[in-house]
């Protein structure tokens, strides 16, 4: 394995100690690190930094990386169930395939980032900043999203079953063939959202801005309108 960096901490020596579960690496330069498949359960990397350090199929689940600076990381397969991502950096991350069921990304920076395909079931992502990030056939299903920034998200297939979209800001966002049913999609910017063949019944766009949005073979079975008023169970493409 690659030595690791210095800390930015000289008083912090265990930014030296090999990889293990339960590391403490706070504060540590790991910049450029080969950490791939590495044991890291329940280890601390809070406000280390991880540029271009490779993590694939890294074993992460319950692990601290609140405020790391982690741009352009390799995280592709990794295991990040339960763990602590808020208020970091991951722009241009690679967190393709990755598990991060029951994470917490709060406040957390995804911008063109790439999740195609990871496993995102009930993760915090309040007030997120994932602009031309990738979802890709993503299943974020009871996800939390409320007041995140999505512009220009492409999110093909992605699933939102059930998630919380609430003043979210997806402005020209490819949500095409995605399954949203039951999500919370109110007072959300969905200016030239692309929804052709979306699974939108039971969703709620009360109060929503729906100029230019393409809801071509979208079912909208008992949806409730930007208006309040209730689709009818076998509307498709329109409210009616």
């Amino acid at each position: 394995m690659a030595m690791l960096g210095a800390s930015v901490s000289p008083a912090l020596a265990t930014c030296n100690e090999a990889p293990a579960p339960g590391v403490n690496w706070f504060n540590c330069d790991l910049s450029e690190a080969e950490l791939a498949g590495e044991d890291l359960e329940g280890a601390v990397l809070g406000r280390s930094r991880l540029e271009g350090a490779n993590l694939e199929g890294a074993h992460l689940r319950r692990a601290d990386l609140t405020s790391v600076s982690a741009a352009g990381v390799n995280l592709r397969d990794a295991n990040l169930s339960r763990a602590r991502l808020s208020s970091g950096d991951f722009t241009d991350a690679d967190l393709s395939g990755a598990d991060l069921r029951n994470a917490r990304a709060g406040r957390t920076r995804f911008e063109g980032a790439r999740l195609d395909g990871a496993t995102a079931t009930d993760i915090d992502l309040n007030g997120t900043d994932m602009r031309d990030a990738s979802l890709q056939e993503a299943d974020l299903s009871g996800a939390s999203l409320r007041r995140s920034g999505l512009r220009g998200l492409q999110a093909a297939g992605v699933q939102l079953t059930g998630a919380d979209l609430n003043g979210a800001d997806l402005e020209g966002a490819d949500l095409s063939g995605a399954a949203l049913r039951q999500v919370d999609l109110r007072d959300a910017n969905l200016v030239d959202v692309d929804f052709t063949d979306a699974e939108l019944g039971r969703a709620d766009l009360r109060g929503a801005d729906l100029s230019g949005a393409d809801f071509t073979d979208a079912r909208l079975g008992s949806t409730l309108w930007t208006d309040g008023r209730r689709c009818r169970p076998t509307s498709v493409g329109e409210c009616q």
